[in-house]
């Protein structure tokens, strides 16, 4: 049925609910037919782990806060020491010892991650070495598109897995840039024992917050699951007497057969902001150099308000054809929209006393993403040597609207902000970015000498289609190898990566706002070493990525620019002793400008983020600290203004025990212990921010 629909041309259904229960309605018939089919097999050789593969997490690594593996698209489920490439997965237990509420939150335990936009803005944005990662750009459960398009909440995450450097032989093409790495969002499951659990949490200055999270599992079997979660939480958050509301409703059903297995996820998802939101300075334009940071709760936008809504859907079938052989499939869409005080929070600083020309925009957004999975996983021996064979189409289909009022250049304060003249709102979005991602890919994982050398070859042909007329396709080889010379201990592993991404649509504040670009190429080489040493387990690697890049000239972004990365990682995660764990690393980066010579803007040199976690003698009770460090970096492609140094310390520690029979388990976090002003990164070309102040939070979850 998909392929006819594809063929034909036939727009598929749009909602994203009705396009998961259109998918549910087909994957029973298949599943059916392959059972028929599953009792023979004409291929000896190693045997399908089809629950392994899709179903079943790699285990928890000693410590608690990472996996000892991850999901890597075409490779299937690998052990972080038999991966070709850099790659972690956080678990459930960090985003609750931290008392996370939102992605930005569990990433802060990543040393190849940074934010571009600060906290309490309406939007999430990242870096991964160095690269843009946008809210567009994450996956969820290996499908792109799905997840909400500002905040993404973690009370719906199993695991948060953080794959560095392109990668889009793995998982496909993103809708917008993601050339730096990919998020993947792993959702929960029900387990095989009931779970009903209720979190209250606060944080200041006053934001309080109820989760609900239910599990069961039904049938004479068990076979079929429930996980439903749900969310409200109300108060001031984020700038100086901002207010955030946030509504979550999540449902997770599986079922799973001898033959087939059928996995759905559906979500809704609404966030608000009333009265406000941190703002981002631009000092290179005007003034020249930088001022000393405002309070990090400095609220530049009074009077405003904003709301973004997003749901989502996808499910999910596999089927074993044989004891060799798997097809899978995977579909699923979503729309998210944006009224208000959305993005464009920006001010142009001009004097030494902090006088600014603000700029405030009201915007109307709208997006609808559709995703499509398709292939077949064939396992079998040639020889000494096993072969993991995949097969897949993948098709990821981008819309985006947006349309805006603005108020500019009004004067304002960044240490003594005025309340700015709020537009009205603008008119309903025209949809001007509608790009359509196509890729056919092969991949084969070869594993000898008793499973300690591994070979990766795949190629994936990519097809760009745009709305500006733009079109381009390109076959993109990748290569990578895990080789252990002396024993499971020591992996060395490489990697070849390219891939093809849609042109760049210029966002609000330029003056060529809403051109599109044509689609660019990205290379990546990578080597490195995964040492195993007792409880702990480090990843070494060096990197250069090449890629095309926009220039900013006169106030409008233009082609021609060339950027090269190159880097150094240390990633460690584990026990230094069995009461110690340990969690983060240490990276440096060098970003050049090849057509200009200069540096690029928004690269640090260095960043660090090291965790320690100590399970104390006291029975239930573990205590834990953060150091997260951020090297210095150009603020502007001009290197005109250097952001400096900064570091910053967090708390946290968390008591289990019971009251009577009920489990009850404590969490408190302190972000920014010594309350530090600082700016911690750059939005854009030129735009800097503050770092948030000091926050608590705290956390009581009762199990029933």
């Amino acid at each position: 049925m998909k392929a006819s629909l594809l063929r034909s041309g036939a727009r598929p259904a749009r909602h994203p609910i009705a396009l998961a229960v259109l998918s549910l309605c087909c994957l029973p018939a298949l599943a059916q037919q392959a059972g028929a089919a599953g009792s023979g097999g004409t291929l000896p050789s190693v045997e399908v782990s089809a629950t392994l593969e899709a179903n079943e997490l790699p285990g928890v690594a000693p410590g608690g806060q990472a996996a000892k593996g991850a999901r890597l698209g075409v490779l299937g489920n690998v052990p972080i020491v038999d991966a070709p490439v850099s790659v972690n997965a956080y678990t459930r237990q960090l985003i609750q010892d931290t008392v996370s509420y939102t992605l930005a939150d569990v990433l802060e335990s990543d040393p190849s991650v940074r934010f571009t936009t600060n906290n309490g803005h309406m939007l999430e944005n990242f870096t991964i070495r160095g690269l843009d990662v946008s809210a567009m750009d994450i996956a969820t459960n290996g499908l792109y598109g799905i997840a909400p398009a500002n905040h993404v909440p973690v009370e719906m995450l199993e695991r948060v897995e953080v794959l560095r450097g392109p990668s889009a032989l793995l998982s496909g093409m993103a809708p917008a840039e993601a050339v730096g790495g990919t998020i993947n969002l792993v959702t929960k499951r029900a387990g095989a024992k009931p779970l009903t659990e209720l979190t209250t949490s606060f944080a200041s200055d006053a934001y309080a917050q109820v989760h609900a999270d239910v599990s069961r599992r039904f049938g004479a079997d068990q076979r079929l699951g429930l996980r439903v979660n749900g969310v409200y939480g109300d108060g001031k958050s984020g700038a100086e007497d901002e207010k955030q509301r946030r509504q979550l409703g999540a449902l997770a059903l599986d079922w799973q057969g001898d033959k087939a297995r059928l996995w759905l996820d559906v979500y809704s998802n609404r966030d608000s902001i009333r009265n406000g939101s941190p703002g981002m300075f631009n000092f290179a334009r005007s003034l020249g150099y930088l001022l000393a940071p405002p309070k990090g709760d400095v609220n530049m936008f009074r009077d405003t308000q904003g709301i973004y809504k997003n749901t989502g859907a996808m499910v999910r079938g596999e089927v074993d054809f044989n004891d060799q052989w798997q097809g899978y499939a995977a579909v699923g869409g979503s729309e998210g929209r944006g009224d208000g005080l959305m993005f464009g929070t920006r001010t142009i600083v001009t004097g030494a006393d902090g006088a600014s020309q603000g700029f405030v925009y009201n915007v109307s957004t709208k997006s609808r993403r559709l995703a499509l999975d398709v292939g077949a996983i064939g396992k079998f021996s040639t020889g000494a040597v096993q072969h993991r064979l995949q097969v897949a189409y993948n098709l990821v289909r981008y819309k985006e609207g947006t349309a805006n009022r603005a108020n500019t250049g009004y004067a304002q304060n960044i240490y003594n902000p005025v309340t700015p003249v709020f537009p009205a709102a603008p008119a309903e979005p025209a949809y001007n970015v509608d790009d359509k991602l196509q890729s056919f890919v092969v991949a084969d994982t070869m594993t000898a000498w008793d499973e300690r050398a591994h070979l990766m070859l795949g190629a994936r042909l990519q097809k760009v289609q745009q709305l500006g007329g733009y079109s381009a396709q390109r076959i993109s080889p990748s290569l990578g190898v895990v080789v252990k010379p002396w024993g499971d201990t020591v992996s060395l592993f490489g990697n070849y990566m390219e891939g093809l991404q849609a042109g760049q649509t210029v966002g609000v504040g330029y003056a060529n706002e809403g051109e599109t670009f044509k689609p660019t190429r990205t290379k990546q080489l990578e080597v490195g070493v995964k040492l195993q040493q007792g409880a702990l387990t480090h990843t070494l690697s060096a990197f250069q990525i090449k890629r095309a890049t926009l220039i900013d000239v006169n106030n409008t972004l233009t082609e021609g620019g060339m950027q090269r990365l190159r880097g150094l990682e240390w990633n460690v995660f584990g026990q230094v002793l069995p009461q110690l764990s340990l969690l983060g690393g240490v990276a440096h980066n060098r970003a050049k400008q090849l057509n200009t010579g200069l540096d690029s803007f928004a690269v640090p040199d260095w960043t660090a983020n090291l965790g320690l976690q100590w399970s104390t003698p006291v029975p239930g009770l573990a205590v834990g600290g953060r150091v997260v460090y951020t090297g210095a970096q150009w603020s502007d492609s001009g290197n005109k203004v250097r952001v400096p140094s900064w570091h910053r310390f967090d708390l946290n520690a968390k008591y289990e025990t019971r009251v009577g029979s009920v489990p009850l388990r404590l969490n408190a976090a302190i972000d920014n212990v010594t309350n530090k002003r600082y700016w911690t990164g750059v939005f854009s070309d030129g735009f800097v921010m503050p770092g948030a102040p000091r926050t608590f939070k705290l956390a009581a979850t009762v199990s029933f």
